[in-house]
């Protein structure tokens, strides 16, 4: 993750918030001990401090920790591979990975957060993605970003990231949570969004300009009065320890 240190501001102020729903489906979370990693600039992190968690916020980037903590007085928030957890075994709650999954090593995730987690205690992973397929404009969204970005194709929105967290047999993996939600940003501020993503982000310089400045017209001539209204959904798994 830490590409992003390059876009940490544009993390920052752009990033969406997470649907209520998301931190609802994991039940009540006052006075458990949670880590929330890959928490980035602190999105997941404020809402599970909200209903009333003990919060670790991990991450490798020292800079978005760095604006995670501005937000929150007293984060306790520690640089570190969530692949390599620097906690005492069986001593976790919950361990949750908004949007960061994807990033640890598949060899070793599932049973790094096994080993941190007490035996009944739980992960869960959870990814948002704009939903606005069969739209003329986001199809061509998409088709603009795929020609652009080798390797990155609409499609990986749809992993089974569940079936990931279930094939080392250490948890108990439930059925799917989908939280269908609607964003309603302006187009500048959508940009920024864009710009921290990233497949935008390991392109040279050019290359990005260019595919920012494509992208922006695809999404101006759609939404005239520069405001975007853009269906999406979260999808979430959650696993029990075994």
């Amino acid at each position: 993750m830490a590409s992003f240190e390059a876009v940490a501001d544009e993390y920052d102020a752009a990033r969406p918030s997470y649907p209520d729903e998301v931190f609802d489906a994991l039940g009540p979370l006052a006075g458990m001990r949670v880590l929330d990693v890959g928490a980035g600039t602190g999105i997941a992190t404020r809402s599970l401090i909200a209903r009333h968690a003990d919060v670790v916020a991990i991450d490798a980037g020292r800079e978005l920790l760095r604006r995670a903590t501005t937000h929150t007085a007293g984060l306790v928030a520690v640089v570190a591979d969530g692949a390599a957890l620097p906690v005492r075994s069986n001593t976790v709650d919950l361990v949750c990975f908004a949007q960061a999954w994807h990033w640890l090593d598949p060899a070793t995730r599932v049973a790094e957060v096994a080993r941190v987690v007490r035996s009944g205690g739980r992960c869960a992973a959870w990814w948002s993605h704009a939903r606005a397929d069969g739209q003329r404009w986001f199809d061509d969204y998409w088709a603009a970003i795929e020609r652009s970005c080798p390797g990155t194709h609409r499609g990986q929105r749809d992993t089974d990231w569940g079936a990931t967290m279930a094939a080392h047999e250490l948890f108990v993996v439930h059925e799917r949570v989908t939280v269908s939600w609607t964003r309603e940003i302006p187009i500048d501020l959508w940009m920024i969004d864009q710009a921290s993503h990233s497949y935008i982000v390991g392109l040279a310089n050019a290359q990005r300009d260019q595919l920012i400045a494509d992208l922006r017209r695809i999404v101006r001539s759609e939404f005239t009065d520069r405001t975007m209204i853009v269906p999406y959904e979260t999808w979430l798994w959650i696993g029990t320890r075994i």
